[in-house]
């Protein structure tokens, strides 16, 4: 580590060899993967909910708490929200996790929490989209967070205007977008409208890099081709100028997901994705 950089290393990232579904939890306990970040550089951390009921089990509340600030983690991210529009039992799990990260943020200071539309041709109209996440943006209000909302091209909340007629009044005010540099890349979202964005619109950003050409499907692509930042095709200089030109200064995530990443050993896996996205910060500064 040469230089203190606002990176927060996600939670696919420092997983290790997940397997994806519901009980997608780390085989490496918490403790050592923040022991790992704050080693590589990292002022933040990600965790997902199936792995942060075990954390919790394991560590509690006051655990958990003891351990980010014993590594120097000050921005905490919680994932992922998802069926928070739906109904039946669906909705039940959903409501489920929303108290879980809801709480969690609230005893911790989450700086934010990640929702993402639905994967399965859900068809649920933008205006009940956009209610119901009204209500979302509120509850992370009262808690002092962030849920941010992730346009995502294999989505139903596919593009950018999509997910701003989603987003509506809540921007800055419980409500903002996740810009992932991936998912801008994929759905072709256009850098200029994105620097012309209100500042507090942007609730979180996130690096990673790959080929301009999706590699088989769009999902597996996404899954499992994920290079270090630096690494790629993508326009990173691009995409982090226009991202700081709509006035954000949060927290930059590291979102590595690929099968290399899955293999290496934990310091490994931190050291090297913050070294891509720390030499891309710091080109990109001044």
């Amino acid at each position: 580590m040469s230089l203190a950089l606002p990176l927060l290393g996600c939670y696919w990232t420092l997983a290790g060899n997940y397997v994806f579904g519901e009980a997608d939890h780390s085989p490496w306990d918490f403790r050592l993967r923040a022991e790992a970040a704050a080693r590589a550089g990292y002022t933040g951390i990600g965790i997902k909910q199936a792995d942060l009921r075990r954390t919790l089990a394991s560590h509690g509340i006051q655990g958990l708490r003891a351990i980010l600030a014993g590594n120097g983690l000050c921005h905490l991210e919680l994932e992922a929200l998802f069926d928070w529009c739906a109904d039946g039992e669906a909705r039940q799990r959903s409501d489920m996790d929303r108290h879980l990260l809801l709480a969690t943020a609230a005893e911790l200071g989450a700086h934010r929490i990640k929702a993402a539309g639905d994967f399965g041709g859900a068809d649920w109209s933008v205006e009940r989209m956009h209610d119901a996440f009204q209500v979302l943006a509120r509850q992370a209000r009262e808690v002092g967070t962030t849920v941010t909302l992730e346009p995502i091209p294999f989505s139903n909340i596919p593009d950018l205007e999509t997910a701003l007629a989603i987003l509506g009044t809540s921007a800055g005010q419980g409500g903002g977008l996740m810009l992932d540099s991936w998912h801008v890349t994929r759905g072709q979202m256009d850098f200029a409208r994105i620097a012309a964005l209100p500042p507090g619109t942007i609730g979180g950003a996130e690096l990673d890099d790959g080929t301009l050409e999706t590699v088989g499907s769009p999902i597996a692509d996404t899954l499992d081709r994920r290079r270090l930042c630096g690494e790629g095709e993508f326009d990173l200089a691009g995409f982090i100028a226009a991202v700081r030109a709509s006035g954000y200064q949060g927290p930059w995530g590291v979102e590595i997901i690929s099968v290399e990443q899955r293999a290496r050993p934990l310091q490994e896996a931190a050291d090297a994705s913050w070294r891509g996205a720390g030499a891309c910060l710091r080109s990109c500064s001044g």
